[in-house]
């Protein structure tokens, strides 16, 4: 299979080509300034764990990091990819760093949930399911499908443009519950996360294979 891995955020044009996406107070000293507490560094170090384990499993890999998402995904079209993935590591309190495990207490796997997508929910659940088999995410995985009707939006905006199985995939939050801590002590420990990504397109590949 050819495997388009998006490290979304960077790459963009014009005011944009700096956007690092979200940012965590991962150290907890209060500030935000650390350029290793945003999301775009992160889903860097993810998507080469993701393309070094996905080699290794025999698929082909299309990294891209550069242009208007609408871009990417004509770019991804042409090339015929199999699989998209849309990488994300959001905030979803604003940056505020959260203990109570009320706000990013999951990790997040988005399909196109327009009925034309049929692949989408198969490929979403592999995902799932090797996200799941992480000590420190266990069965507080979520899938749903993304529209541009309601708050799955902004999730649906990322991978609306592609004609194969796309996902928008949000394996962790920088403002963390405490079991997801453990992803963000350095680059081995945050490495997970892209081989279970790997892991999953794998197996729906080879499940797709079968039927």
């Amino acid at each position: 299979m050819i495997v388009a891995l998006d490290r979304q955020h960077v790459g963009k044009p014009g005011k944009r080509i700096d956007d690092l996406g979200a940012w965590g107070d991962l150290d907890g000293d209060g500030e935000y300034s650390d350029v290793l507490e945003s999301e775009a560094i992160w889903t860097g170090i993810i998507s080469l764990h993701a393309e070094m384990e996905l080699r290794r499993l025999g698929h082909s890999v299309y990294p891209m990091s550069h242009g208007r998402y609408s871009q990417r995904h004509r770019d991804a079209n042409s090339a015929r990819v199999d699989v998209y993935i849309a990488l994300h590591l959001n905030s979803l309190t604003g940056g505020r760093r959260t203990r109570s495990g009320q706000s990013a207490n999951y990790a997040a796997v988005f399909y196109d949930g327009r009925s034309s997508r049929n692949n989408g929910p198969a490929l979403a659940d592999a995902i799932g399911a090797e996200l799941g088999k992480l000590p420190a995410i266990g069965s507080r995985v979520r899938i749903w499908p993304a529209k541009g009707t309601d708050w799955t939006s902004r999730a649906f905006s990322t991978i609306r443009g592609v004609n194969a199985p796309a996902i928008c995939f949000e394996p962790a939050f920088l403002d963390y519950a405490p079991h997801q801590e453990a992803f963000f002590q350095d680059a081995d420990s945050v490495s997970v996360l892209g081989q279970a990504l790997a892991r999953g397109i794998h197996a729906w590949g080879q499940a797709r294979e079968i039927a």
